[in-house]
């Protein structure tokens, strides 16, 4: 990774702002500086979101009931993912779906995965999809109004 990636390194993400001797310090989403000692990363994984290039790959997550018509969901999603201003249309847009296990409840979780055309973009597009698409959901009939609160 350089200055300007985004990297994920343990529980830290965010763009890395200096590379030095002893340690790499990168900002978070919240503007918090994070000083990572080279050693951590030398001895764990480390995931690059951009390599360099000023685009880089979004998840957004949403909860949803077990029972959901996934067919609906997934043309709601990617039809919200492709209008967006945000998205960069030449790599691929993916929708999954998980089994998760929460509170002794079964869920789905929707993933999806985008690009953004630029990574300063990445926090306002998770943010957009995820509200676009639960509105949208409501709005045809796939979701009910009490399955979000």
């Amino acid at each position: 990774f350089k200055i300007g990636d985004k990297i994920q390194v343990g529980e830290n993400y965010g763009q890395v702002l200096t590379i030095g001797l002893r340690s790499t310090r990168i900002v978070t989403d919240d503007d918090s500086v994070v000083c990572i000692p080279n050693s951590e990363i030398m001895n764990q994984s480390v995931t690059n979101s951009n390599s360099g290039e000023s685009n880089c790959q979004v998840v957004a997550e949403i909860y949803l009931p077990i029972d959901i018509d996934t067919v609906a969901v997934r043309d709601i999603a990617l039809e919200v993912a492709r209008v967006s201003k945000y998205v960069y249309l030449k790599k691929p847009i993916s929708v999954l779906f998980y089994n998760e296990v929460k509170e002794r409840r079964s869920f789905l979780k929707m993933r999806l995965k985008a690009y953004v055309l630029d990574i300063r973009h990445e926090f306002a597009f998770k943010s957009e999809m995820t509200e676009l698409i639960v509105r949208e959901l409501i709005g045809e009939g796939v979701l009910k109004k009490e399955d979000v609160s």
